[in-house]
C-alpha cells in the first residue's frame, strides 16, 4: 500500500532518491528566521487589543463595539492564515545534500514548488556570506555554490553554521570525486 509509505519515511527519505544514494544532510533555514517571524506575529496579535483600549470610549459612545468585533474577527482570520503560511514556507523550504547531488526544494506559495538539483561533479566554488550583527552573533548566513558558467548558482539562504556547511559540501564533493575516479563513473 503505497499511500501508507508516508508513515514509514524518515527525514532522510525524499521523492526521487536513488536506491543506493545516501542522504548526508537535510538543511533548513536558521531557527532565528522563524523566531523573528513568530515574534512579529505575536506583536500583531497584541496590537488590536491595545487599539481597543484606546478607542473603547468612542466605540461605546457611537455604538460601534459590534462592528469592531467583526473587524477583529476578520483581522484574526487574516492573521492566522499569514502565520500558517509563514510556518509552512519555513518548513517546506529545504536543501538536501546526498553523496551524489544537492537538491534545492524551494516553496513559493502553498501550491508552487521549485525543485532544483545539481550533481556534485558540477561544483566549482563554495562561498560563505554572513551579513549583519545578528547573523554574525548567531552564526547563520548564506552559502553560495558556484557551478559552470552557463548554469545558475545554488544558494543556501539563512542557514545555520554556513562555514560548517561549506566544509561539509567540500568534503562530500571530494568524496564523490574519489568515488567517481575509483569506480570509473563518468561525469553527469
Amino acid at each position: 500500500m503505497k499511500f501508507l509509505s508516508v508513515f514509514t519515511e524518515t527525514k532522510y527519505s525524499f521523492e526521487g532518491k536513488e536506491a543506493d544514494e545516501k542522504t548526508v544532510a537535510l538543511v533548513y533555514r536558521h531557527w532565528f528566521v522563524i523566531f523573528s517571524t513568530l515574534f512579529a506575529f505575536v506583536l500583531l496579535a497584541i496590537m488590536p487589543f491595545v487599539v481597543y483600549a484606546f478607542i473603547q470610549p468612542w466605540l461605546i459612545m457611537w455604538d460601534l463595539t459590534n462592528l469592531f468585533m467583526v473587524a477583529l474577527l476578520v483581522y484574526f482570520i487574516i492573521w492566522w492564515n499569514g502565520l500558517f503560511y509563514r510556518i509552512t514556507m519555513y518548513l517546506l523550504d529545504t536543501w538536501i545534500i546526498t553523496d551524489r547531488r544537492i537538491l534545492d526544494n524551494e516553496q513559493h506559495g502553498f501550491f508552487k514548488r521549485i525543485l532544483s538539483e545539481m550533481h556534485l561533479s558540477k561544483i566549482q566554488d563554495v562561498t560563505v556570506e554572513i551579513k549583519g550583527l545578528i547573523p554574525s552573533f548567531l552564526n547563520y548566513g548564506n552559502v553560495e555554490v558556484q557551478t559552470a558558467a552557463t548554469e545558475n548558482k545554488f544558494m543556501f539562504k539563512q542557514v545555520p553554521d554556513p562555514a560548517g556547511l561549506k566544509s561539509l559540501l567540500t568534503e562530500v564533493h571530494n568524496d564523490y570525486a574519489i568515488w567517481r575516479k575509483r569506480d570509473g563513473v563518468p561525469t553527469q
